[in-house]
């Protein structure tokens, strides 16, 4: 065990480093100059220089990444040009509430895909998974910040709900004023581990070993638990890997409508002010949420199929 992970810490390092330079790139190619962002309407030929100068944004793009990947490795990431701070003090305390945000998300979407699933595989080609299957196939044609409004107007202001801005106080109150945020991406998602999980589990129904323990007398319940639901897990936890790109994407999104101060709603804000440095770091942490998302994802397997060992993946 010790041996994979760290072979998979160091897989990080060159994951990252690929990420840093394709990001790097595309964020020069926004267009705009941050020296006129930050200056606004008292920006002059001469105070421009000046700030490309202080930024070494007068560098050629190599150079200039060279730089960045030199203060990188001793921990330094930048000044950012809007707020005038380091770029770790403005990023790090927002993390906590996108990774809140992301685990509320995913807990939702699956209390919404297994029992839709399983009553879905279970009434296979009746007016049950016709319905089950028309309704998430619907939802997931709908835009997630078409969503977050519907559910602002209607949850929020209509029916008083749930708050519908901010991030609350803490405890109860933070889970109260993430509910509509959480569950606008968790619908967003539901729709693909639904159709997976009703596929595995009408594949692992016609299994022999589920039919071996129904001839053997168990309760309908063991057998839908321990035999169906457990072996059809894998399907999801991979679909659910897969589409954790798509996840965060959407906090993204959903952070901004509903005025949450997480990482994706600073990266909205960077992008817009041209805040090199700010979209550069939450970037980079962003993946390596993914990165830690799909090793869970490789301890999932081995948790959930024995069969599946580290050693010979």
């Amino acid at each position: 065990m010790i041996r994979y992970l760290t072979g998979r810490f160091l897989q990080i390092v060159p994951v990252l480093f690929g990420v840093s330079v394709i990001v790097f790139a595309l964020v020069h190619l926004i267009p705009g100059d941050p020296a006129v962002s930050m200056l606004g309407s008292r920006a002059t030929p001469e105070l421009v220089a000046r700030i490309h100068r202080q930024f070494s944004l007068d560098l050629p793009i190599w150079a200039q990444y060279g730089n960045w990947v030199a203060n990188a490795l001793q921990g330094n990431f930048g000044i950012s040009f809007f707020y005038q701070a380091d770029v770790w003090s403005i990023t790090l305390p927002r993390v906590p509430l996108t990774l809140l945000l992301i685990a509320f998300s995913t807990v939702l979407a699956l209390a919404i895909a297994i029992p839709f699933a399983t009553i879905a595989a279970f009434r296979r080609g009746g007016l049950v998974d016709q319905g089950v299957r028309l309704l998430f196939t619907a939802t997931l044609g709908m835009p997630s910040f078409w969503l977050a409004i519907i559910f602002s107007l209607v949850l929020g202001v209509r029916l008083k709900l749930f708050p519908i801005a901010g991030a609350g106080s803490g405890g109860l109150d933070t889970i109260g004023h993430l509910t509509l945020p959480a569950l606008t991406i968790a619908l967003s998602i539901a729709p693909i581990l639904v159709r997976a999980l009703r596929s595995s589990l009408i594949e692992v129904m016609q299994s022999d070993f589920v039919t071996t323990g129904r001839a053997a007398g168990l309760r309908s319940r063991t057998v839908i638990v321990s035999y169906v639901l457990r072996n059809s897990m894998l399907p999801l936890v991979t679909v659910l890997s897969v589409n954790v790109g798509w996840l965060i994407g959407g906090t993204v999104i959903v952070e901004q409508i509903f005025g949450l101060p997480g990482v994706g709603s600073l990266l909205i804000g960077s992008i817009s002010s041209r805040d090199y440095a700010i979209i550069q770091l939450v970037t980079l942490v962003l993946a390596l949420i993914v990165i830690v998302v799909n090793l869970l994802t490789d301890l999932a397997y081995v948790a959930l199929d024995p069969r599946v060992s580290l050693t010979g993946r």
